[in-house]
């Protein structure tokens, strides 16, 4: 009877016992330019700030980090995985402590991929991530739903801006320091010295 007791209460507490679920985002579109084209602006240094709508500047830390800032005057740390020209992928996560205010997520990796469609190309944006709130009983702003609607948001409007062919004004205004940061970086880099950070 005893040992029939614990089990049913083991039980009890893993149905009761569980944290945030895996959540996902794949979204594609279909951008009325060459692939290489595109490509180019998704894979270029800090390249963001120029396409999506609700990036207004994106500053490069080091050669993986990347600071982006949001409308809202939020920012989130991106760090570039990995950028594969073969596959025309850039693969990311987002890294430090995320403010929630810019994503309300715990963690998020993501991948953008560039592939031909004809004379056009097709961009596909996945994401997986976590909401904010890592325990049971999320509060409001930090549950699933939440962190789905906000990411769901952010990639559409991101591929949107890619269609449009989208030139934010603002990365023009601060694009000289991610330039000259990109074009010194492998020399300072040579000299033991860490810039743009």
């Amino acid at each position: 009877m005893k040992w029939s007791l614990l089990l049913i209460g083991l039980m009890s507490a893993n149905v009761w016992a569980h944290g945030p679920t895996p959540q996902k985002t794949d979204e594609s579109i279909q951008v009325n330019a060459a692939a290489d084209a595109v490509w180019k602006r998704v894979s270029a240094a800090c390249g963001i700030a120029q396409w999506h709508p609700q990036v207004t500047a994106c500053v490069a830390v080091n050669d993986k980090q990347q600071k982006i800032t949001l409308k809202n005057g939020k920012q989130l740390l991106q760090e570039i995985d990995e950028v594969s020209a073969s596959d025309m992928t850039v693969s990311y996560r987002l890294s430090g402590d995320i403010d929630l205010e810019a994503l309300p997520v715990s963690s998020l990796n993501g991948k953008i991929k560039v592939a031909a469609d004809g004379a056009n190309a097709k961009v596909t944006w996945t994401a997986r991530y976590y909401r904010a709130f890592t325990g049971n009983e999320p509060p409001a702003g930090q549950d699933d739903e939440s962190a789905k609607n906000a990411v769901d948001a952010f990639v559409k409007e991101g591929l949107q801006g890619l269609k449009d062919g989208r030139q934010n004004a603002a990365a023009g205004k601060t694009g000289w320091r991610t330039k000259i940061c990109v074009a010194m970086r492998p020399v300072f880099k040579s000299l033991g010295m860490s810039v743009c950070a």
